[in-house]
């Protein structure tokens, strides 16, 4: 080949490699630019009514107005949120259907579930947002006569006084495992009653038909602040505004697993990254809004945003500390 020619040749090559760069940038930004088309559905692998749907829907609020197309809740509770996970990712990954699941149903159960989940975290989902967060609190039934965490010890201890018991919500959550850590590390005998959920797990605790349970500030603050139940514990790494003299878990000593929950909305491994780019800046957009922070903070959570690899690292970094703590619960240390 000449050199003429080959400098020809090179020219033509050039061509057509920039041609179909540039050809696959303009058509990924022309599905973004498309997308949406149609309605949307957010997946709440829980109950109506509970904290996670309610951020669901005021999520789907605010994102619906920003893309212009109806955003839509729907609910497929069972086996603490496998069903509803399960679901959407049997289903198609083109942007129509994403899941808004929590570290309950994507770690917990994940981790104790009796049985195979039939799903993975962290390669079946690919994290769009995570929008809120929160730190339950143990409380007591004032019936006890507790005023603090120290007196709780006292009185759990004292063989001459019947048991106290607690109440759990599922497989991997906060209200069983939190506790747990405690009664293990502190040597207490308590009593376990399973309920399908935090609402009548709270109403027994205010009933007093059960002694001690955790629950959000937001479920629990007006029972508090009426005497009808005293907190004793943050479970997590702070101590919570609204209660400021009350000591958190780490205070103690307990450092893992960090029992904050958080609420967020995941894609199905697949799903065309233009979307998820695309939807993933609306969310976030929505999630710093003031309307959508003044839900969370009435309802006694904290609105957040955290996507890409800093998502995808804490549901890894959950899951590891997770397995870890049930392997230490399955020594008895």
């Amino acid at each position: 080949m000449k050199k003429r020619e080959r400098r020809g040749f090179v020219r033509r090559v050039v061509s057509i490699l920039v041609s179909t760069i540039l050809g696959g940038v303009s058509l990924a930004q022309a599905e973004e630019a498309a997308w949406p088309t149609r309605q949307i559905t957010f997946v709440v692998p829980w109950p109506a009514g509970g904290e996670t749907d309610i951020y669901a829907r005021a999520l789907a609020h605010e994102v619906s107005g920003q893309l212009g197309q109806p955003v839509i809740v729907e609910n497929r509770p069972g086996a603490t949120g496998a069903i509803g996970i399960r679901h959407v990712l049997h289903g198609k990954a083109d942007g129509d259907t994403f899941l808004f699941a929590n570290t309950t149903a994507l770690v917990g159960n994940v981790v104790s579930s009796p049985e195979p989940v039939n799903f993975d975290p962290v390669k079946d989902v690919t994290p769009v947002g995570l929008v809120v967060e929160t730190v339950y609190v143990l409380w007591a039934h004032p019936s006890i006569g507790v005023r603090n965490f120290d007196e709780l010890l006292a009185r759990a201890r004292d063989t001459k006084k019947p048991q106290l018991a607690f109440g759990v919500t599922g497989n991997g959550a906060v209200s069983e495992l939190s506790v747990e850590q405690l009664a293990r590390h502190y040597q207490l005998d308590l009593i376990k009653v399973p309920y399908k959920g935090s609402a009548p797990q709270v109403a027994d605790l205010i009933a007093g038909h059960i002694q001690i349970g955790t629950a959000n500030l937001g479920v629990a603050l007006g029972a508090y602040k009426e005497g009808r139940l005293v907190p004793l514990l943050a479970i997590g790494k702070e101590r919570l505004p609204e209660l400021p003299d009350v000591p958190a878990s780490r205070e103690l000593g307990f450092t893992e697993p960090d029992f904050t929950l958080w609420d967020g909305l995941f894609a199905p491994a697949g799903t065309p990254p233009e979307i998820v780019a695309k939807l993933t800046r609306v969310v976030g957009e929505s999630a710093r809004r003031r309307s959508f922070k003044a839900i969370a903070d009435g309802n006694g959570h904290r609105a957040i945003f955290q996507s890409g690899k800093e998502a995808a690292d804490r549901l890894k970094n959950d899951l590891a500390a997770r397995y870890r703590f049930k392997a230490q619960l399955e020594a008895g240390k």
